[in-house]
């Protein structure tokens, strides 16, 4: 179809390789050996991309499961639900892990695969956020918002550093690897004592004139998130500065002389998702009643679509994609709120509503058609289908 891949860009395809670093110790001794093993259960005409999709099932069950007992992600639920969060959550990076090694075995590794496997770790980015925030109780507060934003920021920077840098980067603690497992163990502990004195213990109190603080595991649990996200953060920025100050002399001088440094022109990428969430924040600060289930849909399928068009760019050599429709949804959403409630007298809550699933269908819909759009024209091109195999490896 060519309106995210320009035709011309497609032959870049040819030139894919894949390029990772893993630093983690849990993963080399304790999991890879098991992923290994565990992968031999796919048979040989199972598509990758179908053990991919397969592991996403788990997050939606355990998320259907949140919708049913926990709507307003505020209560205590039956205890075997936690047991069932972890249980999903570790089938889910068992199944993603397992599924580039079963490309291997089968002899389908390739860019789609790459894509497909960077579409669904940024839908579950989201969607997994559910069970765990139902299970500390945030309900649909500020807190929510501020552990979205420390999810996809994440996953964003991820994504940003390994177009820069063509490697995908995890550190000794990264969150795909100790991070899930961190929340597993989490989940199963909720799950034998119960979430109050897991997650509401009272650590301790601050009293500064006259105003009391009540410090709980929780709060414990999101600055040391805080911290981790701020490592990642400069970790990714080191990762990507230096790579570009390891290239080689001729590339610094040319892209002097165009009047570029290649650091600063990276630096620029991590711009549409920091204004974007400037204009999260800024809609939930003049009108909190936008937190509900379709916001944070819709913003998780904006953020998966940006994170998307990332991935395609690398595969294909194109440029960053710095401009992204659904980016925009907030802010409409903003201006149309403002102009409904305060010029034409519509009813807040009325209004909030609307726009919030507009919002949702609209940032949804546009994912949609981006999906169709890159699997249509990678398919094609690399004459390959999608969730099934068109050429058995031979043995």
């Amino acid at each position: 179809m060519g309106f995210y891949v320009p035709h011309n860009h497609l032959a870049n395809l040819k030139a894919y390789k894949y390029e990772g670093e893993d630093h983690s110790i849990v993963s080399k001794y304790v999991l890879k050996p098991f992923w290994n093993k565990f992968s031999l259960i796919f048979p040989t005409w199972m598509a990758p991309n179908v053990v991919t999709l397969s592991g996403l099932g788990f997050i939606v069950f355990n998320m259907l499961t949140v919708l049913y007992y926990d709507p307003a992600l505020n209560k205590e639920t039956p205890r075997w639900t936690y047991y069932s969060y972890a249980v999903g959550l570790f089938l889910y990076q068992l199944f993603d892990a397992c599924d580039g090694i079963h490309a291997r075995r089968t002899g389908q590794s390739g860019p789609l695969g790459e894509l497909f496997d960077h579409c669904v770790d940024a839908l579950n980015t989201t969607l997994s956020m559910f069970p765990f925030c139902s299970t500390v109780g945030v309900g649909y507060t500020y807190m929510l918002i501020i552990i979205q934003f420390a999810c996809l920021c994440n996953f964003y920077l991820s994504t940003w550093e390994e177009y820069h840098t063509h490697k995908l980067f995890l550190s000794e603690f990264s969150g795909p690897v100790e991070g899930i497992l961190v929340v597993c163990i989490a989940f199963i502990l909720t799950g034998v004592f119960g979430p109050q004195k897991i997650w509401h213990t009272e650590l301790t109190t601050i009293d500064y004139k006259g105003i009391h603080v009540r410090v709980e595991s929780l709060d414990a649990m999101i600055v040391f998130s805080g911290i981790s996200l701020m490592f990642n953060i400069l970790s990714a920025r080191q990762n990507v500065v230096q790579y570009y100050n390891d290239r080689s002399e001729a590339l610094q001088v040319t892209e002097r002389i165009e009047g570029r440094e290649p650091q600063c022109e990276a630096m620029k990428g991590l711009m549409p998702f920091f204004v974007y969430y400037l204009s999260v924040f800024s809609l939930v600060f003049i009108e909190p009643a936008f937190i509900s289930f379709p916001f944070v849909l819709s913003t998780g399928f904006a953020m998966a679509f940006v994170v998307g068009r990332i991935i395609t760019a690398h595969l294909t050599k194109q440029s960053f994609p710095m401009i992204n429709a659904p980016l925009l949804v907030p802010s409409g959403q903003l201006l149309l709120h403002l102009l409904a409630t305060n010029v034409l007298g519509y009813e807040s809550r009325a209004v909030v509503n609307a726009l919030t699933w507009l919002g949702c269908g609209l940032t949804m819909g546009i994912h949609a058609t981006f999906i169709n759009d890159i699997i249509y024209d990678f398919t094609t091109f690399l004459d390959i289908y999608v969730l099934s195999i068109k050429h058995p490896k031979i043995a």
